[in-house]
């Protein structure tokens, strides 16, 4: 009589058991694809923080390059104060008898055409010193008086527009040591700054260099980034 009444429970037991089990490994599952989600959201923004970094570098080293081959240019007896006017970087021929320079022509050497990667870019098509002859070229020389710089008389400034907002908060982290986060600086010269880069907080930045000072001239607006 007494095994009429035996064998579920113990089948009520299993069964709970299973489910449990169930549960359990949804659980796993979905932490672990929270976690994947979460390590390849962190790794991508990573990546791109490395490449705004590597980016950011490169500018850099364009403007380095760039004055180190004024300086050659100077040396060589061309005037400081030709620089904003004579001084040439795009594809024009340059008039000797003028007083004029190219400081791309290939038979100087003073430095090479530099080609930004287009990651660089805010947009990837538009070259900033142009293409191979310098067709297309937006970089250019402005006057500027910077606070702090030299005397009172104007500074030449290099400008290279057209950079990605992450690369020109970066490369104020390198040349002004502000944070990343830190919305780029409101025109060249900015606090003193003799390198950086500036522009609208949303819309692409223009690197900036002091390549000589107290040269004079007009002080020039800042082109449009």
């Amino acid at each position: 009589m007494k095994m009429s009444s035996s064998g579920f429970a113990p089948r009520r037991r299993q069964g709970g058991f299973i489910q449990g089990a169930i549960l359990f490994a949804l659980v796993i599952i979905a932490v672990v694809v929270a976690a994947f989600s979460l390590a390849n959201r962190d790794s991508t923004n990573n990546a791109d923080n490395e490449q705004a970094r590597v980016n950011a570098s490169f500018v850099l080293k364009v403007g380095s390059d760039m004055q180190t081959g004024i300086n050659r240019a100077i040396a060589d007896g061309f005037p400081t104060a030709g620089i904003p006017d004579k001084l040439l970087l795009d594809e024009t021929a340059a008039d000797a008898e003028a007083g004029e320079l190219n400081l791309f022509d290939p038979t100087l050497r003073y430095v090479s055409r530099p080609q930004f990667p287009p990651t660089a870019l805010d947009d990837p098509t538009e070259q900033p010193f142009g293409d191979t002859t310098g067709a297309g070229a937006s970089v250019l020389f402005t006057s500027v008086g910077i606070d702090g710089v030299g005397q009172s008389d104007n500074d030449v400034v290099l400008e290279i527009p057209g950079l990605r907002q992450d690369v020109c908060r970066r490369i104020n982290v390198s040349a002004n040591n502000l944070l990343p986060t830190a919305a780029p600086l409101e025109e060249p010269g900015a606090n003193g700054a003799r390198e950086g880069c500036y522009g609208d907080a949303e819309g692409p930045g223009t690197y900036f260099r002091v390549v000589a000072t107290d040269v004079g001239g007009a002080t020039a607006p800042p082109p449009t980034p």
